[in-house]
This record gives C-alpha cells, sequence and structure tokens, in this order.
C-alpha cells in the first residue's frame, strides 16, 4: 500500500509540474481550461480561385452557398493554441490549422471550444475542393463544385444539396450522409474503415462504388446506373430505386445481412454474403430472370450462412 502511496503521489506531482510549465509557457494561462482564438475573416473573389485546399487538425468545416456576393467569405479561428494559416497562390486557396506544442508534446487545446471554419462560396462555381481533416465534421451544402476529394480521419460527413463532377470520399472513423446529391454522368467512389453510410436522393451518378469495412450502408430514392458495393461487417440495404433507372447491382457482404426493396435491374443483380440473409423484393417479372428464351436479365444470390428469400411483383 505504501508503495502504492509513493507511486500516486510521484504521479500528481508529475502533473503539477507538467501544468505548471504550460502554464509559463502560454503567458501565465492554463492552457487546457483557457481559449486564446481570435476570429477572423478572409475575403477572395471566386474569379482568383480554381482549387480549395483544406488541411485541417480538428476544428469542424462548413462549406456552404454564398447568397450575398461573388466573392469566398472565410470565417476562421486562430490563437496560441491552434494556428489557422491562410495561403493564397496563383489559383490555389490554401487553409491549414498547426498545433503549437511550444517544444512539448502537450495537447493545450484539449478543453478549449470546439472551434468551426466557415467557408462561403458562390453557389455555381468552378473550383476543386480537396480537404484534409483529421478530428472534426465536414459539412457541405447548398453548392454547385466540380470536383470534390474529402478524406477524414476522425469525424462524420454531411453532404446536401450538393452537384458535382465527380466526388471521392475516405473516412477513417466516422458516419456519411449524404442527400441530393447530383453528378452528371461521373463516379462517386466511398472507401470508410468504420462507420455507417446513409444515401438518399442521389441522381445522375454513372458508377457508384462503396468500400466499407464496419457499418451499415442504406441507399434510398436514388437513379445510379451501376451499383457496387462492399461490406466486411455490416447490413447493406437498398430501398425504393425507380424503374430502368439502374443497370447492374453488385452487392456483397462477409457478415450481414443484403435487403432489396421496391427495384430492380436492367442487367444484373449478384447479392452475396458468407453470413447473413438476404431478401430481395423486386419490381420485375419473374420471367425476366429465369432460364429459357425469354429470359432478360441475371440474378445471382449466395450466402453460406443464412437464408435467402427473393420475391417478385409480377410472376
Amino acid at each position: 500500500m505504501n508503495k502504492f502511496i509513493k507511486i500516486s503521489i510521484s504521479f500528481i506531482i508529475f502533473g503539477l509540474v507538467l501544468i505548471g510549465l504550460a502554464t509559463y509557457l502560454n503567458n501565465g494561462h492554463i492552457p487546457r481550461f483557457s481559449s486564446n482564438s481570435e476570429k477572423k475573416n478572409y475575403t477572395v473573389s471566386i474569379n482568383e480561385i480554381k482549387d480549395l485546399d483544406l488541411n485541417i487538425l480538428d476544428s469542424d468545416i462548413v462549406l456552404e452557398e454564398n447568397t450575398s456576393s461573388d466573392k469566398i467569405e472565410i470565417e476562421y479561428y486562430t490563437g496560441i493554441e491552434r494556428e489557422t494559416l491562410i495561403t493564397h497562390t496563383d489559383k490555389k486557396l490554401s487553409i491549414k490549422e498547426n498545433k503549437n506544442t511550444f517544444g512539448v508534446d502537450i495537447d493545450f487545446s484539449i478543453f478549449s471550444k470546439k472551434q468551426e471554419i466557415k467557408i462561403k462560396i458562390p453557389t455555381s462555381s468552378s473550383i476543386d475542393v480537396h480537404s484534409l481533416n483529421k478530428i472534426g465534421n465536414l459539412i457541405i451544402k447548398d453548392l454547385s463544385i466540380k470536383h470534390l476529394t474529402a478524406n477524414s480521419k476522425i469525424g462524420n460527413v454531411y453532404l446536401t444539396n450538393l452537384s458535382t463532377l465527380d466526388t471521392e470520399i475516405k473516412l477513417s472513423t466516422g458516419d456519411l450522409k449524404i442527400n441530393n446529391f447530383k453528378s452528371e454522368n461521373n463516379s462517386l467512389k466511398i472507401k470508410t474503415a468504420t462507420g455507417n453510410i446513409k444515401l438518399n436522393n442521389i441522381s445522375g451518378i454513372s458508377n457508384l462504388n462503396i468500400d466499407n469495412n464496419t457499418g451499415d450502408i442504406d441507399l434510398s430514392s436514388s437513379t445510379i446506373k451501376n451499383i457496387n458495393i462492399s461490406n466486411k461487417l455490416g447490413n447493406i440495404t437498398l430501398n425504393n430505386l425507380p424503374n430502368e433507372s439502374t443497370d447492374n447491382i453488385n452487392l456483397e457482404t462477409n457478415t450481414g445481412d443484403i435487403s432489396l426493396f421496391n427495384l430492380t435491374a436492367n442487367n444484373s443483380i449478384s447479392l452475396k454474403s458468407s453470413t447473413g440473409n438476404i431478401l430481395a423484393e423486386l419490381n420485375d417479372n419473374e420471367s425476366n430472370f429465369t432460364n429459357g428464351s425469354n429470359k432478360k436479365k441475371t440474378l445471382f444470390t449466395s450466402s453460406s450462412t443464412g437464408t435467402v428469400n427473393v420475391k417478385f411483383s409480377n410472376k
């Protein structure tokens, strides 16, 4: 017991020394309980920007429509604990966050208020957006942009009322929600490690490719030519896809259920689950999938451990 008390006291003293050192280096403020961030603004004409590059440490990012100006307007915070740098070189606008540790690996902002970087962009802009967010949410809404690349380590991604030529999203830990998304006959690529994916009202996409390790995937009310979804652990649900809007559906999960409701495909449907049930309620004629001279489409289902149930609206 005496040894335990001595070790505990040693840790307490060490902690107090660290707090004292951090307070001294932070101009007399206790870093973990004070915020020295200053709110700032930056404005640039949309005509001067072709690329927007974001490298954000731990702030939330909000990109939204600028309804009052033809300029890009940025509202951000910068300070001792977290420094935000904005640079404009040629046609590229870069926003980067740096964490100041003052030579020691101490997080001076763990108890500081969560900051937000708000970027307002004119709705019809031909810019490319590249976002790297280490800790924080990414929110993009009411915009039309050229290309979108989003890479999030820890945080959720929300895309609403967005139009792009093509989009690629990578998430390590976090949920992805996309609602009212349009792309002109191009691709939507999604790769996630841990998190749920919910897509609704996706239109104009030629190829949807989703590669997920852990989490449920839900796709509804969308017009997509080719759907390819691979999941290691989690359920896959497709619902209410308009007739003749989808050519091919290819779904595969190692552990999880696959469910299809009120949809069909013009060419092929492939459903594979190693451990899980498969339920497909197809808005189609059974004769379109049966062998024989009238066969027009292919349907393949496979479940190693689980039940397979396929229903047709018209037999």
